[in-house]
């Protein structure tokens, strides 16, 4: 498992405040083909140590000149616990394609696969017929989104380091617990992809992250293996909420 110490966990949290306004450096640490890799073991250890009712919250940090995704538990007040020790992921490469699949209610199955540097590749749907009354939107969604990120995402933060100092880039993510332990018994990892939506509150677009949960215990970057969006019809994935703007009394 990758730790840090408390004295770690402030410094990666104050350097990437000050990564944040200057975009050469954030040219060094983060790349939007990267994601990060959640363990079983630690993804336990969240849910154990986290108090909170409704949300996680992960903040992002620099370690090690890479971005880190750190988890940090909540008391029930909502404030961080004080620990000797947080459990984090750094921003890494695929090392081989992600296949997203899900298995609607109605025995529509689709299929989509995203290459390895999160472009789109092969994607396919099996619909059984005979009542079609919802939308089929899940992974093709979530596909959109990180594919926009891909896309998009050195653009907004070269703008958004210039001519805001980057106060308006993420810092952390509040993420509802039924996102992160959908089908808990069942996981054995879980990839977490950056992801652009256009937030009509704010006016703009806001990242994202979307989580990928491995099922089939096959390890990351095995070819072949098949992960399952962390999402319902209703496209649960949607209600990761960044900080700022949405901080929720943080």
């Amino acid at each position: 498992m990758a730790i840090l110490t408390r004295e770690n966990y402030t410094t990666a949290i104050k350097s990437w405040a000050e990564v944040k306004s200057n975009y050469s450096e954030i040219q060094n640490v983060l790349s939007p083909e990267q994601v990060f890799i959640l363990t079983r073991e630690q993804i336990e250890w969240f849910d154990k140590e986290n108090e909170e009712e409704t949300y996680f919250r992960a903040d992002i940090g620099v370690w090690e000149n890479k971005l880190a995704l750190i988890l940090t538990p909540r008391d029930s007040a909502g404030a961080v616990k004080t620990l000797d020790n947080y459990e984090y992921a750094p921003l890494q490469f695929l090392e081989s394609d992600l296949t997203l699949k899900q298995t609607k209610t109605y025995t529509v199955t689709s299929t989509y696969t995203l290459t390895k540097d999160l472009s789109k590749g092969k994607e396919d749907s099996d619909i059984d017929f005979p009542i079609m009354d919802k939308p089929v939107t899940g992974q093709l969604k979530a596909v959109d989104e990180i594919e926009s990120w891909k896309e998009n995402a050195m653009d907004y933060l070269q703008r958004e380091s210039l001519e805001f100092k980057g106060q308006r880039i993420f810092q952390s993510f509040y993420i509802p617990k039924a996102d992160l332990l959908h089908d808990k018994e069942k996981m054995h990892d879980v990839v977490c992809v950056f992801g652009f939506k256009y937030s009509e509150v704010y006016q703009r677009l806001l990242a994202t992250i979307i989580f990928v949960s491995n099922e089939l215990g096959a390890k990351i970057g095995t070819p072949g293996a098949v992960y399952a969006v962390q999402s319902d019809p209703s496209n649960t994935y949607d209600w990761v909420k960044p900080c700022p703007p949405a901080c929720l009394g943080a």
